[in-house]
């Protein structure tokens, strides 16, 4: 995620005629992206392990069904962030000689990266890591070993 801030901040600065750099951090951005993407999965594949170990079922469509209930939350307060953004840059209707520089640069980063750096210290304060994950990975193993022997 810090890399993903790292990238968004070259946004804040583009202008006309700056494609190719443009195109660059697209692509950066788009590094940062995949990780987050690709991380919330495993982390949800933990929390599904350690619940199978406390309670002895697996609940996967549970811990997936909340997943995308907070994705759809976070995609409605995007337009909810949208929508008085726009109106404090009095930007009503769309005018493409007078567009609000700043608050759609602000947008692009600031908002952004205020989300990202909650996200970190959320993953800070992660407890499923080290000695206390590889013994609920031990654990939901001999529990699957279990399983396996009575069929």
């Amino acid at each position: 995620m810090t890399i993903w801030i790292i990238t968004l901040i070259p946004l804040f600065f583009l202008g006309p005629g700056m494609e190719v750099i443009a195109f660059i951090v697209f692509f950066l951005i788009g590094i940062g992206l995949a990780g987050s993407l690709y991380i919330i999965d495993i982390i949800i594949a933990d929390i599904v392990d350690e619940d199978e170990v406390k309670t002895g079922t697996r609940r996967e469509g549970g811990y997936y069904g909340i997943n995308i209930f907070f994705q759809r939350f976070a995609t409605v307060f995007v337009f909810l962030i949208i929508g008085p953004v726009f109106l404090i840059a009095d930007w009503g209707e769309f005018d493409p000689i007078n567009i609000p520089d700043l608050e759609l640069r602000s947008l692009m980063v600031i908002y952004p990266v205020i989300a990202l750096v909650i996200a970190i210290i959320a993953i800070y304060f992660y407890p499923l890591d080290g000695k206390y994950l590889k013994q609920i990975k031990e654990q939901r193993d001999e529990i699957h070993q279990e399983k396996k022997s009575k069929i």
